[in-house]
């Protein structure tokens, strides 16, 4: 199968289009919502699978025993790799894997061990291995599985207790990331679980020869049924690689067991608050891929309700005890279902149904579903077009708009259009462009393969409707076009996307698209349509498609699809492209850098000797208790506490380190709701979120520059591996990281810290947008920067000073009306997503539910104290003290969505009675305020109560509008 290079293009528009003078009344008939899932890498993928009722004789296989498992042992654990250690098996993240460093070829004489310790003994009814990345020959090939309940054997992998479960030899993995499933046939429970390795694939796989003497896995996933009863079919994404998945490499495996002879069913929900309009023509179509005739007693169902989302029905799409046809072993068979009687109703749940109404005791169920269509697109590939594929023709016919063509309404009269449906293509004189990409509609335009004077270029336009209602229900279109070369995609007049196109200028013109010579196969395009864009009734989408040159034979054009977006439509260029205020630093008053300028305060910490050190390195074998500046003690304290480099805090500072704080960070959110925030992410379903978190927030549309780098630049401290040594050289730092990461940052400047601003920045940011958790995301990023003190390569001052800049940064955005839009809509999707994976995942039916069951990061008055502290880390007061408050401008916008019933004097007030006394490193006197007084998470946690005449009481203190108690 072809690869198809593909890009995501984000429309340039977005703004309304107003409808034409005289245009057509919303008088047209509902076009129908659409739904599907495909359950690949970067799509929207559910958090859980809950049961719809209550199962019968069924108990549902799950990869919970995963979730029990305490620690990973191995003879060669590589412990001390970040991403690569045994622990990595686990994780249930191909990404990751272990890597048995030093293992050499495992034998039968010589077996390379993995032991799981779990929290509590658990029977496993199977298991999964899923391969690593790098090569084939590290692959396992032989291996048994062994199960005991003596302590003695987690550390001893001969212990006599050992019963082997399970064998498996010859065994191959085809592509990377490919997971393998494999039964286990005991009903005993164990608590510790090894995997025994005595072969890799080696020279029987393709590899360079130096892979045949290692070995690596990605996953090791047991899998078990429930100590008892009954519980729902166990369902989940898995890596179909093995068997083949009908598209992509993933789908749902559903599995279970039958316990006893007699009816069995069980129905999961597979996906939960869709609202899918169903209008002419809606149909329902899935593949499925049963083990065997036992599994094959499976539908999918839908769950509807009337237009005003009343009356909820289930419609079954098979009747029970009727079996699906099983298909051939690694086949698929499509399940398509008319849906003409439910016109008119809404679609709020997607369910898999097992129901088989004479099922045989120990039946082992197990199988696929993929690729899930609900309801009707908009246009597909069978769509008709009006076409132009003539020599020398403008399709504008002469209007100085070249693009006039492409406007709502008749096209341009005389000239020669044409009607058909695509697929369109043309390659010489035929249309073989090879299995993927098939042709309906040879394109006459075409040269023989020789040179010519013809450009060749195609127009494409078509119409579709929609109505109010179906337009403010959806968040958009999404549509994908298959093109070779060149492409650009308008809608009603109006460029969406385009693919290279920048340098198009005229309607006859070749084009090679970027990144490309045009001589490959066609290109995959996706683009989005903001709702803002559509117009009630009719609305044309236009095409046109430019050949990369004058020698180039082939063509061709596919409109794959243009369906309503369920979910969040990413940011428009021009969005986050827009030049707002909070993109230019206001001037110094010294007339030098901004942020230099803020953290002026320095050279007082700086010439502070109980504080800071000389800048300069210490002698060769300077001891700790020689060390008269507390920035340097608190280095080594937190620099030396780890034993060694198995430590967790030193994985966790590495991981940090070498992250984006905002997804490094998710653990700030909770044990539960982290984890979902994770995987959101991954499955690329907040991209607004994650454009303004990953660079819009802390960078400008033309420069990815950091504002903080002048200031380090011209303070230029030196940072603390450098002044103190590495303890193997008779100094005092313990070298975590490797020596190349600190060669690489031994000339930087170490004031302020870079690491820390980002983290500051994006954790102040997601506290912002979850207010709820804003002590625990600030705690959490108070860690990230901890943690550059942890690997000496900052020290405290660094960290407040990184603060500063993340705190003035975050606030900027806040305070600037065209930037708080874009957080606003951030705000609104991320709690939205967040609200949904958690009523997938069971963990409650609203987000406060899900917050409040959480396990959190840390308890809001621990979180607190650990953000305190981390304000001034303990230091003395070197400045005045007993200042009156001094809230920086515009600090009080940081606090809209925590106290959004405050007013603005309000919000000042409060951050003025949750300040730091004045006095402490890096404090200002004067103005513009104190960012380093600034409390935050005080402030987004105060308990605020408003009188009569305007003043408040914080947290039990009456104070005055300066935030000063008054009594």
């Amino acid at each position: 199968m072809a690869v198809l290079a593909a890009l995501v293009l984000v429309p340039l528009g977005g703004q309304p289009v107003a409808a034409a003078s005289g245009g057509p009344p919303d008088d047209s008939p509902p076009a129908g919502g659409y739904w599907s899932a495909s359950y690949e890498p970067g799509t929207s993928r559910p958090a859980g699978f809950p049961a719809a009722g209550a199962a019968r004789n069924l108990r549902g296989e799950t990869a919970g025993p995963t979730a029990r498992v305490v620690t990973a042992r191995s003879d060669h654990a590589n412990a001390t790799s970040v991403d690569e250690n045994a622990d990595s098996l686990f994780d249930q993240d191909s990404a990751t894997k272990w890597y048995a460093s030093g293992s050499g070829r495992p034998t039968d004489a010589r077996p390379v061990h993995v032991i799981y310790e779990l929290r509590s003994p658990q029977a496993l009814s199977g298991y999964s291995l899923t391969s690593a990345n790098d090569a084939p020959p590290r692959d396992p090939a032989a291996w048994t599985v062994l199960g005991s309940n003596s302590a003695a054997a987690a550390e001893n992998a001969d212990d006599s207790s050992w019963s082997a479960l399970g064998e498996e030899k010859d065994q191959r993995f085809a592509a990377r990331g490919q997971s393998n499933f494999y039964a286990l046939a005991t009903t005993r429970a164990y608590r510790y679980y090894q995997l025994r390795l005595t072969d890799t694939c080696a020279d029987r796989c393709e590899g360079a020869t130096g892979d045949r003497t290692k070995l690596q896995l990605a996953d090791w996933t047991p899998r078990g049924l429930p100590d008892a009863g009954t519980s729902p079919l166990g369902v989940a994404v898995e890596n179909a690689d093995a068997g083949g998945a009908a598209d992509g490499s993933y789908a749902l495996r559903y599995a279970g067991q039958v316990p006893k002879s007699g009816p069995a069913r069980s129905s999961v929900v597979l996906r939960s608050g869709l609202d899918v309009p169903l209008g002419e023509g809606a149909t329902l179509s899935y593949a499925v891929r049963p083990q065997d005739a036992a599994s094959a007693h499976v539908s999918v169902d839908l769950v509807h309700t009337d237009a005003k989302g009343r009356h909820p029905r289930v419609h079954t799409t098979r009747p029970a005890g009727k079996r699906e046809e099983t298909a051939a072993p690694g086949g698929w068979r499509t399940v398509s279902v008319g849906l003409g009687a439910l016109a008119g109703r809404r679609i709020t749940e997607v369910r898999l149904r097992y129901d088989d109404p004479a099922a045989k005791a120990g039946s082992r169920i197990s199988g696929w579903i993929d690729d899930i269509k609900l309801g009707k697109p908009l246009l597909d590939a069978s769509t008709t077009w009006t076409y132009l594929d003539a020599p020398g023709v403008d399709p504008a016919a002469g209007d100085a708009d070249r693009t006039a063509w492409t406007r709502p309404g008749s096209p341009p009269r005389g000239v020669p259009w044409k009607t058909a449906a695509g697929p369109f293509g043309v390659k010489n004189q035929g249309t073989d462009l090879g299995p993927d990409f098939p042709v309906r509609t040879r394109l006459n335009l075409h040269k023989d393969g020789s040179t010519g004077d013809t450009v060749e270029a195609y127009f494409f336009r078509t119409d579709f409707t929609m109505d109010r209602a179906t337009i403010d229900a959806s968040g958009g279109l999404v549509g994908t076009v298959v093109h070779d070369d060149t492409v650009t995609v308008y809608l009603n007049g109006r460029r969406l996307a385009g693919r290279n196109d920048g340098a198009i200028t005229k309607n006859l013109q070749y084009q090679t698209p970027e990144g490309t010579s045009g001589q490959g196969d066609p290109l995959r395009t996706a683009f989005v349509v903001p709702a803002s864009a559509l117009r009630a009734g009719t609305n044309t989408l236009a095409v046109e498609v430019h050949q990369c040159d004058r020698t180039s034979s082939d063509a061709y054009f596919r409109l794959e699809s243009l369906v309503p977006v369920q979910g969040s439509l990413p940011f428009t260029d021009e969005q986050l492209g827009t030049v707002h205020d909070s993109d230019r630093l206001p001037a110094a008053p010294d007339g030098g850098d901004y942020f230099t300028w803020l953290l002026r305060s320095f050279t007082e910490a700086r010439d502070t000797p109980s504080l800071m050190g000389e800048n300069q390195a210490l002698p060769a074998g300077t001891r700790y208790d020689e060390l008269t500046a507390l920035n340097d003690r608190t280095v080594v304290d937190i620099n030396n506490a780890p034993a060694d480099a198995t430590d967790p805090e030193v994985h966790e500072a590495l991981i940090d380190g070498r992250s984006s704080p905002y997804r490094t960070m998710s653990d700030g959110l909770g044990a539960r709701l982290g984890t979902l925030y994770a995987q959101a992410l991954k499955n690329g379903e907040l991209p607004r979120t994650e454009a303004l978190l990953s660079g819009r927030v802390e960078h400008t549309p033309g420069s990815s520059a950091d504002w903080y780098q002048t200031a380090k630049n011209t303070y230029q401290y030196k940072r603390p591996f450098v002044r103190m040594g590495f303890t193997d050289e008779d100094g005092l730092i313990k070298p975590w990281d490797s020596r190349g990461g600190y060669d690489g940052l031994a000339k930087d400047g170490s004031f302020p810290s870079g690491h820390t601003s980002h983290g500051y920045a994006q954790g102040i940011v997601l506290a912002t947008l979850l207010p709820e958790l804003a002590p625990q995301i600030l705690a959490r990023a108070s860690e990230y920067g901890e943690h550059r003190i942890l690997l000496a390569f900052h020290y405290p001052t660094d960290i407040m000073g990184g603060r500063i800049v993340g705190e003035r940064t975050a606030q900027g955005r806040w305070s600037d009306p065209g930037f708080r839009t874009l957080l606003e809509q951030a705000h609104d999707e991320l709690r939205a997503v967040l609200a949904q994976k958690c009523r997938e995942s069971g963990a409650g039916d609203t987000l406060a539910r899900c917050i409040a069951h959480d396990r959190p990061y840390l308890p809001t008055d621990e979180a607190l104290d650990v953000y305190t502290h981390r304000l001034t880390y303990g230091f003395p007061r070197i400045g005045t003290k007993d200042l009156p408050p001094a809230v920086p401008a515009g600090a009080e916008d940081l606090l809209r969505t925590a106290l959004p019933k405050l007013s603005a004097a309000q919000r000042r007030t409060v951050l003025a009675a949750t300040q730091l006394p004045s006095g402490y490193a890096l404090d200002e006197d004067g103005a513009p305020g104190s960012w380093q007084r600034l409390n935050l998470a005080a402030a987004m946690t105060a308990k605020v109560a408003v009188h009569r005449d305007g003043t408040l009481t914080v947290n039990g203190v009456h104070v005055d509008r300066e935030g000063v108690p008054t009594h």
